[in-house]
C-alpha cells in the first residue's frame, strides 16, 4: 500500500470513529481507497433543510501534499458550487497563496489538515454561502436578487436528493444521539464499512509510529 493510501485510510478511520453530524462516508470500490462515496445531509435552518445530497470525494497520489476533489453527484444549487457539481471552497484549494484569488496560504489546504476538516467546511459553506467568490454567478445573482425563487430552487434539489437516498444508508447523528454514536464505534471495531480490509492496519498505524513522507519512496512505488 503507498503512503498517500495509507493516509487516506488514517482519515477514513478517523471519520467512522468519529462521524460528522449528518454525514455518511464509505469507500466505493473496495479495489480503490481513493474514492469515496458521501451522503450528506443539509443543515437545519438553512434552504437545503430536508434534503440528503450525494458527493464524491477524489484523493490524489500525492494525498496529503495535495487536497482531494469534491463533486456534488445530486443536483445542486449554490453559488460555492459550479454547474457541474464541483465544490469551491479555500480548503479544497492547493496549498499556498493565489495573488489571483487573494485568498492565504493559511486559509487553503495544508497536509495537516483533515477530511473531518474538509466535511465541516462544506457543511459552513451551505450554512454561509461566499458571494464575494461564486462559483456559479447564476446561483449567486438568484440568491442576491431573487431570493425567493433561489429558496424555491434549493428545495427543489433537496426533495430530488431526498428521494435518491438508497436503502440501508444510516447517516449518523453523533452531536444527537450518543447511543447511536457508541453503537457505531462498536460496530467499526471489527471491519471497516464498504471495504474488505482489516481493521488490524489501523492499529498497526496508530502504535505510535511516526509516518514520514519520502518523495522518492513514492516515485519509486
Amino acid at each position: 500500500m503507498s503512503l498517500a493510501a495509507k493516509f487516506v485510510m488514517m482519515n477514513y478511520k478517523s471519520v467512522l470513529k468519529d462521524p460528522v453530524e449528518g454525514v455518511y462516508v464509505q469507500i466505493k470500490s473496495d479495489d480503490n481507497v481513493f474514492v469515496w462515496d458521501i451522503w450528506m445531509e443539509g443543515p437545519t435552518q438553512t434552504p437545503y433543510e430536508g434534503g440528503v445530497f450525494n458527493l464524491e470525494m477524489t484523493f490524489p497520489q500525492d494525498f496529503p501534499d495535495n487536497p482531494p476533489k469534491l463533486v456534488f453527484k445530486s443536483e445542486f444549487w449554490h453559488p460555492n458550487v459550479y454547474p457541474d457539481g464541483k465544490v469551491c471552497i479555500s480548503i479544497l484549494h492547493p496549498p499556498g497563496e493565489d495573488e489571483m484569488s487573494g485568498e492565504l496560504a493559511s486559509e487553503r489546504w495544508i497536509p495537516t489538515q483533515s477530511v473531518t476538516s474538509i466535511l465541516l467546511s462544506v457543511m459552513s459553506m451551505l450554512c454561509d454561502p461566499n458571494m464575494y467568490s461564486p462559483a456559479n454567478t447564476d446561483a449567486m445573482v438568484m440568491c442576491r436578487d431573487h431570493n425567493k425563487e433561489y429558496l424555491e430552487k434549493c428545495k427543489m434539489v433537496s426533495k430530488k436528493g431526498r428521494a435518491s437516498l438508497p436503502a440501508g444508508i444510516k447517516i449518523p447523528h453523533p452531536d444527537t444521539d450518543k447511543i447511536e454514536h457508541q453503537k457505531q464505534i462498536e460496530k467499526n471495531k471489527g471491519t471497516v464499512l464498504g471495504t474488505s480490509m482489516e481493521i488490524d492496519m489501523f492499529d498497526d498505524m496508530d502504535g505510535g509510529e511516526e509516518i514520514i513522507y519520502d518523495d522518492d519512496e513514492e516515485e519509486e512505488n
